[in-house]
């Protein structure tokens, strides 16, 4: 079979699977459940199912008991939260393909995971549901929201984006609003995104009655005159399940239709996560952009090097890198001096910045004999870790094992 480029919407509340050529979008709670007599797992509508009926044992807000690193015991066996989330992400992920056979990284050629809030315990986690799955790693990638907003966004049609975007998204979760602009007149055009979580945030269970559904309206439309005045947007998008009927929010929906194109799409996340997939296997990215936004770097990270007697600077991560897979490791022979000069220069040119960060403890000897080994990485999209070694210089000069970490705030 054809390989698929997948999509993926992960919350506690819910999970959307969109693949990138098929129309149709897979929906469901998040929540798994085993049965108590055999090791059989269902997921979704099917678990709440078998726990009604008192045949199996439901786990429900599946990343919160990853994050907090959580057990659930089920019939005498004990599950960490990530064992669970493999076993749900295998069940979910065979919904495109039912009649597949073998394990699910035969036939993926490239899955993309949207989570509300992009967290390293979180994504590493992800990264080994894709091991258990048997999913190449250089196949998986993990975004957030808002970069999912982004992939959705400028694959429309230039006037959907080319003034400001806003979106409403309402689900069990709450309530965000997220607002995207271009910025042009640089080198490359650059998108930035940006997500607010509302305290304005309401139960989805108000809308059951009259009186709720004019008090959830009367919420949104204080939220729609707050951000939506006195800016010119080209479109504003609602997802979430709370928009997927809109009778009950008929003077919010008078706000955000006056003078703008509104689009309604509950899939949002997971389509966005499905066409970046699409992106990944081409030669070519259809998405030339810098784009900055949460899980993103919006700095670049350079280091003062010597190279044909001039001064240049040596990039190590860039603006709009993914902090999770930006990782460099190089090598350098250092020339009468014990310290490396890292520059850091934020989207914002004069908040520029250098790091000097000394090799205590690291051999010094002259004539260019002293060759470190710098590895970078992000714990998150603000701390840099970087690590040196003494590399020695051949056989003249074995390495010391002299070696220092340390945590750059960037």
């Amino acid at each position: 079979m054809e390989e698929l480029k997948l999509g993926l919407d992960l919350c506690d509340g819910y999970t959307r699977l969109s693949c990138w050529g098929q129309e149709k979008t897979w929906t469901m709670p998040t929540v798994a459940c085993r049965k108590k007599e055999e090791d059989v797992w269902l997921v979704g509508e099917e678990a709440y199912a078998s726990a009604l009926m008192g045949d199996g044992v439901i786990v429900d807000k599946l990343l919160k008991l990853v994050l907090k690193d959580g057990t659930s015991t089920i019939s005498g066996t004990k599950y960490r939260g990530m064992e669970i989330l493999q076993r749900f992400l295998e069940k979910v992920l065979l919904l495109p393909a039912p009649e597949a056979e073998g394990p699910v990284g035969n036939w993926v050629a490239q899955l993309v995971v949207s989570v509300p809030h992009v967290e390293a315990r979180l994504l590493d986690c992800l990264i080994y549901c894709a091991d258990y799955l048997k999913i190449p790693r250089e196949r998986v990638h993990v975004i957030s929201h808002t970069e999912a907003f982004l992939y959705y966004v400028m694959s429309q049609k230039r006037e959907m984006w080319n003034n400001q975007v806003g979106m409403f998204d309402l689900s069990e979760e709450g309530l965000c609003y997220y607002e995207m602009k271009v910025q042009r007149g640089m080198k490359q055009v650059a998108v930035v995104a940006e997500k607010e979580k509302l305290d304005e945030g309401f139960s989805l269970d108000i809308l059951n009655s009259p009186s709720g559904m004019k008090l959830a309206d009367k919420i949104l439309c204080a939220c729609g005159e707050r951000f939506l005045q006195k800016k010119l947007f080209s479109s504003v998008l609602l997802t979430g399940k709370g928009f997927e009927n809109q009778d009950w929010a008929v003077e919010f929906m008078k706000i955000v239709c006056a003078r703008r194109r509104v689009f309604v799409e509950p899939a949002l996340f997971s389509q966005g996560a499905a066409l970046k997939a699409m992106d990944l296997t081409q030669d070519k990215t259809s998405y030339p952009y810098v784009m900055l936004c949460e899980g993103r770097l919006d700095t670049t990270i350079s280091v003062k090097v010597l190279h044909q007697d001039k001064e240049n600077q040596l990039i190590l991560a860039a603006a709009g890198d993914s902090w999770y897979e930006a990782k460099s490791t190089v090598d350098f022979i250092l020339d009468n001096q014990n310290y490396l000069e890292f520059v850091i220069t934020p989207s914002d040119p004069k908040k520029k910045k250098e790091v000097k960060m000394i090799l205590e403890g690291f051999p010094e000897r002259t004539d260019k004999t002293v060759r470190v080994q710098v590895q970078i990485g992000f714990l998150d999209e603000n701390i840099m870790a970087v690590a040196v070694r003494d590399k020695g210089f051949g056989d003249l000069y074995p390495s010391t094992g002299a070696m220092i970490r340390q945590e750059v705030m960037i």
